[in-house]
């Protein structure tokens, strides 16, 4: 008896299963459709779940549901696996900086920031995460480096 080895561009059904998964949920939450999204993404997460994509996608729902410890788990096992991509940095930030976890979300921001000085969206969230504890000359700083010229006059 012989088997047959996988060609190129042949998928499992539990692989077809989860780009069918993956590609729904993310074309819902791309819609706003977030709660109808979250069935979609944890499915393919269920499926895969060491998949960035659907890691990220299914932190991006949680968050958008205001699941934020759910958001963080998966954003802190991508920041885990990929320490050097700045956008993982910037949501797990996000996350912490709506949980009002004031101290890691600046950790996040400044190390996204030290990866990608020109990562606007890092250099604002840090300059807000640091107007918040009070460290409004350090704020301002990041916010002209973001080009946020009104935030950094308030």
């Amino acid at each position: 008896m012989t088997t047959r080895a996988k060609g190129r561009g042949e998928t499992s059904p539990a692989d077809e299963e989860f780009l069918q998964q993956l590609s729904r949920g993310g074309e819902l939450l791309a819609a706003g459709r977030v709660h109808e999204a979250q069935p979609f993404l944890e499915r393919a997460h269920e499926l895969q779940p060491r998949m960035e994509k659907a890691q990220n996608l299914l932190g991006l729902c949680y968050f958008k549901l205001g699941l934020y410890d759910r958001a963080a788990e998966l954003y802190e096992m991508l920041v885990r696996d990929n320490p050097v991509d700045p956008t993982l940095r910037v949501n797990l930030g996000l996350v912490y900086l709506k949980t009002s976890a004031l101290q890691r979300a600046a950790r996040e921001f400044e190390t996204a920031t030290d990866l990608s000085p020109e990562h606007q969206k890092a250099q604002n969230y840090l300059g807000l995460t640091l107007a918040q504890m009070g460290e409004c000359g350090r704020a301002r700083e990041h916010f002209l480096l973001a080009g946020s010229d009104v935030m950094a006059e308030k």
